[in-house]
């Protein structure tokens, strides 16, 4: 990418990644905030020591003959890491003879014990203060439903064409992943897994999982379901489900991303032939790197080489863009490693195609946006231990492009880096700047919040057709039941039922001979519309008993014009008892009365309570405004009947 702003002045936010919905951060100073352990006359202090890639073993030499000690050589790029206490290393080493850039990788303060962790580390990492708050919350596992982000990118469609190639592998530069989980055994790699902590690469089996207990340690895995969670009819699908992951740790147990760390973890991605990387982060120790700071300015060459190094060898870098609500072409420095020219910087959209409200922007900086979630609508993806949770951020918008171009790189296995970045910027979904944001420049084909546009799954694998196309499906309304307050139970004051009237909750689920009678899940996030959220002591304590409970949405106003379709989710359990009397209905309200949208009757078997899909019409009342009403009945006397609704969605085509 092209910047044209000056680069000048520091700015301090000892940060892991700007991966996840945060509060804007402020980043001013003239020094870097303190990440690890405390500065000491004898503490031992990392540096990137920047010389000609033939001359790393004169230099390793001058190392040790200035009061230093050779870490590691990254000989490819000549880069050194170093270790020295000398409070005069850098200075010394800067007139070294093919020295070209000497930089402290830590802001000043000791490099801790390897693998330790302390309470003031944690305490003051921002991994700890802004990152693991926002990871999102568990959810029951879902059976791999076609969620938003999914539809936005054409990959729903995309994965009937080609699922990814099995010779492509992504590496996830970040917190570590967990292999072994469900989603991702199946694509993990364990061979190509790396540990990149304190500069140095650790294959012992294991060492790129994450560390526990460390701040945010889910997130790597939460970013590798993205990309790639198994087609396998368990929880989520990745954008990419046949392609292969590997985990590249580069998180220290004290939630921060080192340059060290992710110099060593690009080569190591480089070498051993990722088609892409993912960078859900930006660079420790400063949010943005100035290349007037000695110590800044080496930290962003080396990164740099390392960028370089990686397309050289047929590798893309995807890298998120950062979640503090700022126009990036007016910082000062830079944002490691999306504001690099060979990577590809990432914002986050929402279900209707905004800029996610946290995600940083620019004109000169950002080339692509992908879905990021937010409020209601996050994004459902693998989580540490095995489960699954709510996610968002730029941080999960990343790999939902990464995992397009593992795509353009299995449906096009010769292209090179450039090749394959050109079709997917080229191929994105043109998406025009949000009327009123005054902040949004450029055109529909190119502006500063979305660059070229929305990540293009489905174009990837079609020989770059028009995949799912500039505006395939317009959201008018959404309701996941997330919030309790939208909607009104008993809105008449005329339901009848005695007992497992409607709740926007959480459920338990209940169970009659092996039969689930209600379920303990929702479609997306946790909550749902139920009937008797609690399970009580046995299964008839809380259903639906006595006659009618009924729900009804805010008004919804449909537009005009277009094809308009409503999509949910919805159950019904009952026992034999329940004789075909007892029913779910959805109806659409306007002030010249009522439309049936979905109407179930009970049977004359017992029938489990299984989530299905229902979709109707609504074209018919287009230019109205209209509310959803939900109403369940318990008309049989004494039978057992529970009753769900989840996931509303009303759309424009």
């Amino acid at each position: 990418m092209t910047r044209t702003r000056l680069c000048l002045g520091t700015r301090t936010a000892a940060a892991l990644a700007a991966a996840v919905a945060v509060a804007t951060l402020s980043a001013q100073g003239s020094s870097a905030t303190p990440l690890s352990g405390t500065q000491v006359a004898d503490s031992v202090r990392a540096y990137l020591v920047l010389t000609g890639p033939g001359n790393t073993d004169a230099v390793a030499k001058a190392v040790a003959a200035n009061g230093g000690k050779v870490q590691n050589t990254f000989a490819q790029i000549g880069v050194v890491l170093a270790h020295s206490g000398a409070d005069d290393f850098a200075a010394k080493m800067r007139k070294v003879t093919g020295v070209h850039k000497v930089g402290d990788t830590r802001g000043g303060y000791d490099v801790p014990p390897e693998g330790t962790r302390s309470a003031r580390t944690e305490q003051n990492s921002t991994a700890r203060r802004y990152l693991e708050p926002q990871l999102g919350s568990a959810i029951t596992a879902p059976a791999e439903p076609v969620d938003w982000n999914m539809q936005q990118m054409g990959a729903d469609k995309a994965w009937a064409i080609n699922p990814g190639s099995r010779t492509v592998t992504v590496g996830i530069l970040d917190t570590g992943v967990q292999g072994t989980h469900e989603d991702l055994r199946d694509n993990f790699d364990a061979a190509n897994s790396v540990s990149c902590l304190y500069g140095k690469t650790n294959t012992t089996p294991g060492a790129w999982e994450p560390d526990p207990g460390a701040p945010a340690a889910g997130h790597g895995t939460s970013v590798a379901g993205i990309v790639a969670a198994a087609k396998n009819g368990k929880g989520v699908v990745g954008v990419a489900p046949n392609v292969r992951i590997a985990a590249v740790k580069v998180m220290e147990p004290s939630g921060n991303m080192f340059p060290e760390n992710v110099v060593c973890g690009l080569l190591w991605s480089a070498e051993h032939g990722f088609k892409v990387t993912n960078n859900s982060y930006y660079v420790d120790p400063v949010m943005f790197n100035s290349p007037d700071d000695p110590d800044q300015a080496a930290v962003i060459e080396g990164v740099q080489r390392a960028v370089d190094y990686a397309r050289g060898k047929g590798s893309v870098t995807v890298a998120a863009a950062g979640n503090y609500s700022t126009d990036l072409d007016t910082q000062a420095g830079l944002f490691l490693p999306g504001d690099l020219p060979n990577a590809i910087s990432v914002t986050a959209d929402t279900v209707d195609k905004k800029l996610a409200s946290y995600s940083n922007y620019g004109l000169d900086s950002v080339e692509l946006t992908a879905p990021g979630g937010e409020g209601s609508a996050m994004i459902n993806t693998t989580a540490l231990g095995g489960g699954y949770t709510t996610f968002n951020g730029t941080s999960a918008s990343s790999p939902h492009a990464a995992g397009v171009v593992a795509l353009l790189a299995s449906a096009h296995p010769q292209a090179t880096p450039d090749q394959l970045r050109t079709m997917l910027l080229t191929q994105a979904i043109d998406t025009p700047c949000p009327a009123g944001d005054s902040r949004c420049t450029g055109t529909t084909a190119r502006n500063s919040h979305f660059g070229e546009g929305i990540a293009n799954a489905l174009a990837a694998v079609s020989n770059g057709g028009p995949g799912p196309g500039p505006d395939p499906e317009t959201p008018v309304y959404t309701s996941d039941f997330e919030d309790p307050a939208a909607w009104t139970i008993n809105p008449g004051g005329t339901d009848t039922a005695t007992s497992g009237r409607y709740e926007v909750a959480a459920p338990s689920a209940t169970s009659y001979n092996a039969l689930t009678m209600q379920r303990g899940d929702a479609t997306s996030g946790t909550r749902t519309l139920v009937t008797g959220a609690a399970a009580g002591a046995a299964v008839g304590d809380n259903d639906l008993d006595g006659g009618v409970t009924s729900a009804l949405s805010g008004p919804v106003q449909l537009p005009a014009t277009g094809t308009l379709s409503l999509k949910l989710s919805w159950y019904l359990g009952y026992l034999s008892n329940s004789a075909g009397a007892d029913y779910l209905r959805v109806r659409a309200i306007t002030s010249d009365g009522a439309t049936v949208l979905l109407d179930k009757k009970s049977g004359s078997t017992d029938t489990a309570a299984q989530w299905s899909t229902a979709t109707a019409d609504l074209t018919a009342l287009a230019g109205k405004t209209i509310r959803i009403s939900v109403e369940a009945a318990d008309a049989a006397g004494g039978s057992l009947i529970e009753a769900g609704v989840d996931d509303i969605r009303i759309t424009r085509r």
